[in-house]
């Protein structure tokens, strides 16, 4: 069948990042993503937008390990991905629908930070810019793996932390290089370890937290970078204290343990060497994590 009469799937093909072996016959995938598009725009009225343009939106961020008849039906995903992406092409009635619907609740979301009307305005005001503006909105990075109610929590959260910083501090944080995470201020027993790793500790470190995933990540900027409380995520999470505090220590071992099979790898030390740069390496994670995940914010 040509592409002429396949154009939903033959959009969504040309965009998917996955195998193309593992997708429907080109007339059932069709079918699917007609019938997606069509209950998207009946849950989300009067939002103008092109079928084939959010199907390919739509094959760039569907996860690839989830079969497409299961991607496809998860309905409350794809009506998200479908408001979200008309909120990037700024359609009227889709930024009216984020506005009622998430921004709104932007008080609440902050509530312990800040509930000042003028503080709550300026942080909506800021979410604002970050999703909906500049070459990079940042509406674009949502792809639909949780609630989008969720997400725009986690961002709102953050600019408020933000806001409530010192500028100073905020500039200093900006311009901290990766190599000053082992600065002078650990002391002289890390003298050997900050004269001949240094490097290769930041690398580590850094290659470390890229492999975490992006709940973990968002967790330790939340609690290390954030100084979030732990009851303050896991109201946020909407979990227990408990289930927040062994994600954490879950995400810091990973950390620790990567970073130190990395070093013994990377600097060619003995078995003998392997338990003191491990304690080394502990005793400054949490130093370098501020640092770190502070970059690129």
């Amino acid at each position: 069948m040509t592409a002429s009469l396949t154009p939903l799937a033959s959009a969504f093909v040309a965009s998917i990042r996955r195998p193309t072996a593992s997708l429907p016959e080109p007339e059932q995938l069709e079918a699917l993503l007609h019938s997606t598009v069509e209950h998207a725009r009946t849950r989300w009225p009067g939002i103008a937008l092109e079928s084939v343009h959010f199907v390919q939106y739509l094959a760039e961020r569907l996860p690839a390990e989830a079969p497409i008849a299961e991607a496809l039906d998860a309905a409350s995903s794809i009506e998200e991905l479908f408001l979200a992406f008309a909120c990037l092409r700024h359609d009227r009635i889709a930024l009216h629908a984020f506005e009622d619907r998430f921004l709104r609740e932007v008080g609440a979301f902050i509530s312990g930070v800040d509930r000042s009307p003028t503080f709550v305005a300026e942080v909506r005001q800021q979410l604002r810019e970050k999703l909906f503006t500049g070459s990079e909105p940042k509406i674009a990075e949502f792809a639909g793996r949780g609630a989008l109610g969720g997400w725009v929590r986690v961002a709102a959260l953050r600019i408020a932390l933000n806001l409530k910083r010192s500028e100073a501090r905020a500039d200093a944080g900006a311009q901290d290089s990766v190599e000053a995470t082992l600065g002078a201020e650990l002391g002289p027993e890390l003298d050997h370890l900050r004269s001949r790793y240094r490097e290769a500790f930041a690398a580590a470190v850094s290659d470390a937290l890229g492999q975490l995933s992006d709940r973990d990540r968002t967790l330790l900027r939340l609690y290390h970078l954030d100084s979030l409380s732990l009851d303050a995520i896991a109201a946020l999470y909407r979990v227990h204290l408990s289930t927040i505090s062994r994600w954490l220590s879950r995400a810091r071992e990973q950390v620790e343990e990567t970073t130190t099979r990395q070093l013994c790898e990377q600097l060619g030390v003995g078995e003998s060497s392997v338990h003191s740069i491990a304690d080394l390496v502990v005793s400054q994670v949490s130093l370098s994590l501020t640092r770190l995940l502070g970059k690129g914010r």
